[in-house]
């Protein structure tokens, strides 16, 4: 006797929409200076020659930059704010929304429009009772577009630009950003531009 078969199919859905900042975002990606100094151990970098700080260099070399040059935000900083503002009271937990958001690179997201930016000098704390001096470049207008293949079966277009509003107010992304006690990195879903959909089965 043949069985009936209880699992549906997986409906996918490709969903476009573009975020833009409601606060600046303030950006500090591991340079590569700072990887070679990672790489070494502790004995190798106390042999190194103290030379003396370029602030410009220092922030430039935090820029997040995909493979062919062009400036941008992290995919994954955003999706991993979109997990974080998800909870079950709220309607869809963290566990789906991880499950049902596939984005379409895991690298940098290449600003769709900026602003100049800015570098800034800022005191930080490093490890317990020790402070240093960051130089990062800040940009006071952003916007990017997110590209994913959602999940229909789990979540809906109406869920997730839900989701994106919230992570937007609530987490932010990069530094200084809500979730960390800081008021940047803040961002809403652009109403002035089509949320784009397209059948992917």
């Amino acid at each position: 006797m043949k069985q009936e078969i209880r699992i549906k199919p997986l409906v996918l859905q490709g969903l476009e929409f573009r975020i833009r900042g409601t606060a600046p975002i303030l950006q500090h990606a591991w340079s590569e200076k700072a990887l070679r100094m990672l790489r070494m151990t502790a004995a190798e970098r106390r042999k190194l020659v103290k030379e003396a700080r370029d602030p410009e260099t220092e922030a430039k070399g935090g820029l997040y930059c995909t493979e062919d040059g062009q400036l941008g935000v992290p995919a994954m900083a955003v999706k991993s704010a979109m997990i974080s503002a998800a909870h079950k009271d709220f309607g869809v937990a963290k566990t789906d929304v991880k499950k049902a958001l596939s984005f379409r690179t895991a690298g940098v997201l290449p600003f769709d429009e900026h602003g100049e930016y800015r570098i800034r000098e800022d005191i930080v704390r490093v490890g317990v009772g020790q402070t240093d001096i960051r130089y990062r470049c800040e940009f006071p207008d952003w916007s990017v577009r997110v590209q994913m293949t959602l999940a229909a079966d789990i979540m809906s277009v109406d869920e997730v630009i839900n989701l994106a509003n919230r992570a937007g107010f609530l987490i932010g992304i990069c530094e200084w950003r809500p979730e960390c006690g800081g008021e940047l990195g803040r961002f809403e879903v652009d109403p002035t531009y089509e949320i784009r959909t397209y059948d992917e089965n």
